[in-house]
């Protein structure tokens, strides 16, 4: 903490208790009913009665002051009234016992404090926002408070489906870029990878934000949007009128067969319908052979505890514990059990996690690793094993997300890893990457569990990997390759142009390679259009990465986003060590079927 932010916190502090001595009788009724004030009362209240543990009043009231100052104090050089400040610092520590109208007015003056420290006075509602999210910080990291538009997104971020034109965009160089029509969507065969959308009904795009093309683009199904598009190839520019519908957004984007009998199958959240969407990826696959199943749950963040415990219901049989929770109540453990019979012969089952694994995907990923009913491969997941209830706020229509309990797996291993009051510490570690040489000393500090079978298990936070998978980062040409979208923006181009293709995706997956000439131009185009310098020795240590960035775009453009994946996927390094591993997985399998 900063000479300057000690300062702000003692002063205010400071005159706000002794404050209370000359004008609580005053003040105190008119503090309870500041708009402002409602909301962080409203939010201490719920800490107090719902919390995962007893938290001390001093803990939240510091907390929501240092939220304060954190806020005031962006840009120290703008604080005008530090120096009336200086005299309270040697008493920073001093401790009052006070009541609730005690707390709310030492808050109301630390807010008015506040607001005046900076030449411009700081809006009371964003200190009072700023107080509620250091009261959480100080609590854990996923406790958190949403404003009523932040609320509104995370629902419809989880939600089935919306209504719009169906198209996945970025704003790449200040153009409006259609990355991928969404199959089965008003866009589907009108709009193409590559498109620029250069106006909305007429209105230029330049300059267009995400938020904007969000509110011009989607709407009530039935209604029209007119874009006008400028396609590579075509000279022209287009004018497409497209009727809006509803979208379904999937969370089970992408299953389709490798060969051999081994499905593939790729989670990217846990919203309302996964479960459903899972089931009916399993049921496809099936019917196609499957005997073996790889399970991508890699950079899944989570999502909903009922579809986690929905999922984990396709590979459990009836009884069996998939997850449990614990709140701060003596008693309050919930269990959490399969109610279905499995369906059919169990498969022979990888599941593939990361550091982005987290919550929901290490429910799934703990139960099936606890109960021995697949291998776990990849890095050790995230360690997201809070539980947050949504609360519904009344003073301001916000949702407070806040922690009530722990999740365990079936062997009661607690997923959430330690934490700090360093948030972003916390996320920079839960994200580092596994040092492969390091993993046996990584597991000799972690709790040790049994699975049935004897196998050793880890505890500590998050999911230890049964195997670890070797990942090579990328090269800072590759990341710069991706980063400026050179491969997607030549090939839309290169698409546009050529017509020799072949005629089914099969036969592209297996057959196409992609021409010199093609390699020739795009090493060019890195140099004219992105300012890309390509030495020859850098040019032919990436030709294997760059012809996979380049038939992968191909794909997009000519059959869609699944093809695109599945050609990005026969380079997937992970994927291709996950499938090696499948002679455990069948030990696993053969195990339970003698057990």
């Amino acid at each position: 903490m900063s000479p300057l932010k000690r300062l702000i916190i003692a002063g205010c502090a400071v005159l706000t208790i002794l404050g209370l001595v000359e004008s609580q009788h005053q003040r105190g009724l008119a503090a309870e009913v500041r708009p402002e004030l409602r909301l962080i009362a409203e939010v201490r209240d719920k800490i107090h009665r719902y919390y995962v543990e007893p938290v001390d009043s001093l803990r939240i009231l510091e907390g929501a002051v240092d939220g304060m100052v954190e806020a005031v104090a962006q840009g120290e050089e703008g604080i005008q009234d530090s120096s009336a400040l200086a005299e309270a610092d040697s008493l920073l520590r001093v401790r009052a016992p006070l009541n609730n109208r005690g707390q709310l007015e030492l808050l109301s003056r630390t807010l008015d404090r506040l607001s005046h420290t900076r030449e411009t006075p700081y809006p009371a509602d964003s200190l009072a926002r700023a107080a509620v999210s250091g009261m959480l910080l100080s609590l854990d990291p996923h406790s958190s408070y949403l404003d009523p538009q932040e609320s509104e997104e995370m629902v419809e971020r989880f939600q089935a489906s919306f209504e719009g034109i169906g198209i996945y965009f970025d704003i790449h160089q200040g153009q409006l870029v259609v990355i991928s029509p969404i199959e089965g969507s008003p866009s589907y065969g009108r709009l193409r990878a590559g498109d620029h959308i250069v106006a909305i009904d007429d209105v230029s795009t330049e300059g267009i934000t995400n938020d904007q093309v969000m509110q011009k683009l989607r709407g009530p199904r039935g209604t029209k949007v007119r874009v006008r598009v400028e396609r590579p190839g075509v000279e022209e520019p287009l004018e497409i009128t497209l009727t809006r519908d509803r979208i379904p957004v999937h969370s089970v984007p992408y299953a389709f067969m490798l060969g051999g009998g081994t499905g593939y199958i790729r989670i990217t959240r846990f919203a309302e319908q996964t479960g459903e969407e899972l089931g009916q990826a399993l049921n496809r696959l099936s019917a196609q052979g499957m005997e073996r199943l790889v399970l991508d749950l890699r950079g899944n963040g989570g999502g909903f505890l009922s579809q986690a415990v929905e999922v984990a219901d396709y590979f459990l049989d009836r009884g069996q514990l998939i997850v449990y929770t614990e709140g701060r109540e003596a008693g309050s453990r919930i269990d959490y059990q399969d109610e279905n019979a499995l369906d059919g012969e169990p498969l022979s089952l990888v599941v593939m996690i990361d550091h982005g694994s987290a919550s929901a995907s290490e429910i799934v990923a703990g139960a099936i690793q606890d109960l021995d009913l697949g291998l776990i491969v990849g890095q050790t997941s995230f360690g997201k094993g809070l539980v947050q209830e949504q609360f519904p706020l009344t003073s301001n229509g916000g949702l407070l997300l806040l922690t009530v309990a722990r999740y365990f797996t079936p062997l009661g291993r607690l997923i959430q890893r330690p934490y700090t009051d360093d948030l972003a510490a916390y996320i920079e570690a839960g994200l580092d990457t596994v040092d492969n040489n390091a993993v046996d000393s990584l597991r000799a500090n972690a709790p040790v569990f049994h699975t049935a079978q004897g196998r050793t298990v880890y505890g500590g936070g998050g999911i230890t990997p049964d195997v670890v998978l070797k990942s090579a980062p990328l090269s800072s040409f590759s990341e710069e390759v991706l980063a400026n979208g050179a491969a997607f923006d030549f090939s839309s181009r290169w698409v546009g142009r050529h017509r020799d293709w072949p005629a089914r995706f099969e036969d592209f997956l297996t057959q196409y390679r992609v021409p010199g000439q093609a390699l020739a131009e795009f090493r060019t185009f890195l140099r004219t259009e992105k300012k890309l310098e390509v030495e020859d020795s850098t040019f032919v240590a990436h030709r294997q990465f760059l012809e996979a960035e380049l038939k992968a775009e191909f794909a997009r453009g000519l059959w869609g986003d699944e093809q695109r994946y599945r050609v990005l996927l026969e380079s997937d390094e992970e994927v291709n060590q996950a499938l090696r591993l499948f002679d455990r997985a069948d030990a696993l399998l053969l195990a339970r079927s003698h057990h």
